[in-house]
């Protein structure tokens, strides 16, 4: 999982934008690309506030090496940011066919621990 931040686009557009870079994540050095399916969005909220996340699933993924999976999915997740981007991305890329690999249930569960952190005015002594 990663996060990143942007300025002056609202969340649904940050996370269609974030998603359709499934094509180029998931092709080859030779621009070969995969097959992508891109699911619509579906809206929630995180500590009160509005989300969205887009999912693209790829199959058919032209290896770079041996270890490369054939299909992976993509999970974009945007909501207002606190600090110093206005909108929050979070992102889950879990390749296919390993033993290790996250099923659709894992990654609800990772999204669903998403949420504001709460900060105190503690002084160390």
């Amino acid at each position: 999982m990663g996060t990143t931040g942007r300025n002056g686009v609202d969340i649904d557009t940050v996370a269609q934008e974030w998603v359709h870079k499934a094509d180029l994540i998931f092709s080859d050095k030779h621009g070969t690309h995969a097959t992508i399916a891109y699911r619509e969005p579906t809206h929630f909220t995180i500590s009160g506030r509005p989300a969205v996340r887009y999912t693209a699933t790829a199959t058919n993924i032209p290896p770079d090496n041996e270890c490369d999976p054939s299909s992976a999915t993509f999970d974009i997740v945007a909501t207002p940011g606190y600090a110093t981007a206005e909108v929050m991305i979070f992102l889950i890329q879990s390749d296919q066919g390993h033993p290790e690999s996250l099923d659709k249930a894992a990654i609800d569960q990772i999204i669903s621990t998403i949420r504001k952190s709460e900060t105190t005015d503690a002084t160390v002594r």
